[in-house]
């Protein structure tokens, strides 16, 4: 026999001597990869759920995958009685709703396995839990696995082959250590379930009553407004004016209500038309000026001149403006500030409203978009859902909203809103912008002047608010900075005055006041109105930009031929 006849009669011998150890290392990484695969398979229907019916089915097939069983049923417990929830190749059963009593045959049956909680039926017919549907279908075997939580049976899972089989030891290891897991994903999910319907539940319920009680608060406002008008002392008034501020505030969390209820049964929808998103801004900050002026706060603005213009729905935007704005002012100690900015920023606008509040804690600003939040203070009231508007607003719009904090400092939320088609290009050299100036004090002129002058604007100066009102008569102002400390008639007065006139009503005024931390001064200028408000000493760019914005708009408005908006009250300048 040649060496290489003896090589290969050599290596035979040695592969049939080591065929058992190979087989066995064959089986136990088939075993270990059907181990981790049914695993997987059962993590990934774990995750994909969403309902308890979608998490059945796939629970059956994994358990059929993992068996090589050729059907499979899951009967989950509903009441005393199991009843089909999902098959593999037994689907005439859930369709035919299938169930059987938990009688005390089961439950003994359940505690004498319940080392194993496995049982194998062969040669079935007519063993434990079979239904009509499994007997035609001629199985040799039949295996139940039940499905327990603590010592509660959660369901049971039949797995049923064609041919006579045997579970080896692995496989029922398998099987039992997933059957676990299945049955811990089903209370879960059960109790998830569970939990979505008590919620729609309860939101239909306040849908309806929300609905039902706006007519009954409409007849107390309106009823309440007419006998206001009967009643010329103010003691008899105060009692009314309490209950149409609390019918207010009845209708405003009826709104909210209806408002999150639209939003999740997908009713929620936004009209859009292209808007100015400064005058827009303008209008927010002048709705919430009286809540301001009784706060002392300060409310300002910090707004690009040239922002493009945007498609959206501007009772919707204004809604969010004003609400973020208000949350602001509300959580802004006496002498703060609210600042709402406005930049253009890669195809969109950015919105931001800063306040120097009292900010809000890094466990809380997770979920301060969440419904029926609110912050951990007990005099706050509210339903807990503008901001939750606010969010579903801003989406729809395209855009997203978030909030940063730093507590005991200030918070800022802020939003973005995608921009319209860029303004056309006019050819046209802008008309001169007029803008006036009202002080007694002619180094106060004189700085003024020197910030402002350009060759596009035409600055009027004059030194008396009797002055300041005969030039607003004889001519159109972009802006207006008026000073308030003058002799005879104050900025305050002139203010007044001007909102009164035709002519002048809709000029906007800056606030520039070197009392700016003193509450008793914020609250009688807001009281008099303002479009803005600037504390001494000035950052000249700051005042350029500010009054920069307000020319832009008075230009657009001429350009498009539209009448200013009513959005602006007055400045004050203050020495």
């Amino acid at each position: 026999m040649s060496a290489k006849a003896r090589g290969l009669k050599e290596d035979r011998l040695q592969l049939e001597k080591d065929e058992p150890a190979l087989s066995l290392g064959v089986s136990s990484a088939d075993d270990q990869h059907r181990f981790i695969s049914s695993f997987d398979s059962l993590a990934k229907a774990l995750l994909a759920s969403d309902s308890l019916g979608t998490l059945s089915q796939k629970i059956v097939e994994a358990f059929v995958a993992v068996a090589r069983a050729d059907v499979g049923v899951l009967r989950l417990r509903d009441g005393d009685d199991l009843r089909s929830r999902a098959a593999v190749g037994l689907e005439e059963e859930v369709a035919a709703g299938f169930s059987l009593p938990i009688d005390p045959v089961f439950t003994e049956t359940l505690k004498a396995n319940a080392g194993t909680r496995l049982s194998s039926f062969a040669e079935a017919s007519g063993e434990l839990g079979q239904s009509e549907v499994i007997r035609k279908k001629g199985l040799r075997t039949l295996h139940c696995l039940w499905l327990v939580a603590g010592e509660q049976p959660v369901g049971a899972l039949y797995l049923g082959t064609l041919t006579a089989s045997e579970l080896s030891d692995q496989d029922k290891t398998l099987l039992l250590a997933l059957a676990a897991h299945a049955a811990a994903a089903v209370v879960h999910q059960n109790s998830v379930d569970e939990l979505k319907q008590a919620v729609l539940s309860r939101d239909a319920v306040l849908s309806v009553v929300a609905h039902d009680l706006q007519n009954p608060i409409n007849v107390i406002s309106i009823a309440a407004g007419m006998l206001l008008q009967r009643l010329p002392e103010p003691t008899t008034r105060r009692p009314l004016e309490r209950v149409m501020r609390a019918a207010q505030r009845a209708d405003r969390m009826i709104r909210d209500l209806l408002e999150v209820n639209a939003i999740e049964t997908g009713h929620f929808s936004i009209q859009r038309c292209q808007l100015e998103p400064a005058d827009l801004i303008l209008a927010a900050l002048e709705s919430q000026q009286s809540l301001a002026a009784d706060a002392s706060v300060i409310i300002a603005t910090d707004l690009s001149p040239e922002l493009p213009l945007i498609e959206a729905d501007e009772e919707r935007l204004l809604e969010v403006l004003e609400n973020l704005i208000g949350n602001a002012v509300k959580f802004t100690s006496a002498g703060g500030s609210v600042t709402v900015g406005a930049v253009r920023r890669a195809g969109e606008i950015l919105v931001s409203v800063k306040d120097t509040g009292s900010g809000i804690s890094t466990d809380q600003l997770p979920h301060i978009f969440d419904r029926f939040w609110k912050a951990k203070k007990a005099h706050r009231r509210g339903t807990g859902l503008g901001l939750t508007i606010c969010k579903a607003i801003v989406e729809a719009h395209g855009g997203r909203i978030w909030a940063d904090s730093v507590f005991g400092v200030g918070t800022t939320v802020s939003f973005s809103i995608p921009a319209a088609l860029e303004r056309p290009k006019s050819g046209r050299v802008p008309d001169i912008a007029n803008i006036l100036i009202v002080d007694d004090r002619p180094e106060n002129i004189f700085a003024l002047t020197a910030i402002l002058e350009r060759p596009e604007y035409r600055l009027v100066s004059v030194t008396s608010g009797e002055e300041a009102l005969r030039v607003a008569l004889r001519e159109r102002f972009a802006v207006a900075l008026i000073d308030v400390a003058m002799p005879g008639m104050n900025g305050l007065e002139v203010a007044v005055h001007l909102k009164e006139l035709e002519r002048s009503r809709d000029i906007p005024i800056i606030f520039i006041t070197a009392f700016g931390d003193d509450p008793e001064q914020i609250h009688r200028a807001y009281s008099a109105g303002g479009a803005d408000y600037l504390v001494k000493p000035l950052d000249i760019e700051i005042v350029r930009k500010k009054v920069a914005v307000f020319v832009a708009l008075s230009r657009r408005r001429q350009g498009n031929g539209h009448a200013p908006r009513n959005t602006f009250g007055r400045a004050l300048i203050e020495d």
